[in-house]
């Protein structure tokens, strides 16, 4: 997360006000951290340093009274983590905005995103810093003016937007099982693969297999990406469902079905979902109320059950 420093330099609201604003944007930064798994935070001293309304700084709003401990506690994480964004160290280049009183500014933030090709997070203190986008024109010494776009997170749904964009890129260059174990926890940040599904995932040897069961999987984290610990398999879909009293009942057919955790307790993997492709496979997960997350045990070939012995 890098901060746009514009959207606190900018701010005319009173105390009160901009409680609530900075309330929105903690809880913009926290879905980041959650969905997207970024939790590291550039700033500049200007979050430190100006009044957020009069007389009103960051330190005033630590000290409030009124404003919810949890709201202290999720900044306070982030500005441990913090990497201060020095000016002196942007010379050579600069990113002009304007602001909407019709003023051109140097936004440092916005600068670091641009050469870096990443994405600012602001407070929602004026309708420009709304917009999805901030525009502006990049100024550098080693190459002519021009039109500069960088990416902007102020309301839950800028997230939603570039979380989802960046899971289709990582997607679309998948192909192999391999890379698919390397990046599952980037696809796929709401759920957790047991250590035996990497050598399972070698089954799938071509990349339309491999795209079959990554769908099956992004239902699966479509699933407990909002789930709050009470598991219904409705909702899943896809014909979600536990294995029948037959195959729980029956020990050799259990045994197939029991997976290490990556903690290497024993379970057994009674939910699944199927997918197709070169062969029919099942998905064989377990929720996990304590993470609020799906546990990935299995993904392979249909196992056997008591009419069906062999696959």
């Amino acid at each position: 997360m890098i901060l746009n420093e514009l959207s606190i330099v900018s701010v005319e609201n009173d105390p009160k006000e901009f409680n609530g604003i900075m309330s929105r944007f903690l809880s913009v930064c926290h879905k980041i951290t959650t969905d997207k798994k970024d939790s590291d935070f550039y700033c500049t001293q200007e979050l430190f340093l100006e009044e957020f309304a009069p007389g009103y700084t960051i330190y005033s709003w630590l000290k409030n009274p009124e404003v919810p401990r949890k709201e202290k506690d999720l900044f306070r994480r982030m500005v441990n983590k913090r990497q201060l964004l020095d000016k002196n160290e942007f010379l050579g280049s600069e990113f002009m905005t304007e602001l909407p009183n019709g003023k051109s500014v140097s936004a440092i933030g916005c600068l670091f995103a641009y050469e870096m090709e990443n994405y600012v997070v602001s407070l929602q203190t004026f309708s420009l810093w709304k917009q999805e986008e901030i525009r502006g024109i990049y100024i550098s010494a080693e190459e002519a003016d021009k039109e500069a776009v960088v990416r902007n997170c102020c309301l839950p749904e800028h997230v939603d937007s570039l979380v989802s964009e960046e899971k289709q890129k990582v997607f679309r260059m998948v192909s192999s099982s391999r890379e698919l174990w390397e990046k599952r926890e980037s696809i796929y940040p709401h759920l957790i693969f047991c250590e035996c599904v990497k050598k399972q995932l070698e089954e799938a040897r071509n990349s339309l297999h491999i795209k079959t069961i990554m769908k099956r999987l992004q239902v699966l984290e479509d699933y407990f990406k909002n789930y709050d610990g009470k598991f219904e398999k409705d909702k899943v879909g896809f014909r979600c469902r536990e294995e029948s009293e037959s195959v729980k009942n029956n020990g050799s057919l259990r045994k197939m079905r029991i997976f290490e955790l990556p903690d290497k307790r024993q379970a057994f993997f009674s939910w699944h979902i199927s997918f197709s492709g070169d062969f029919p496979g099942r998905i064989h997960f377990l929720p996990d109320a304590e993470k609020k997350a799906g546990i990935i045990g299995y993904v392979g070939k249909h196992l056997p059950t008591k009419n069906h012995t062999t696959i």
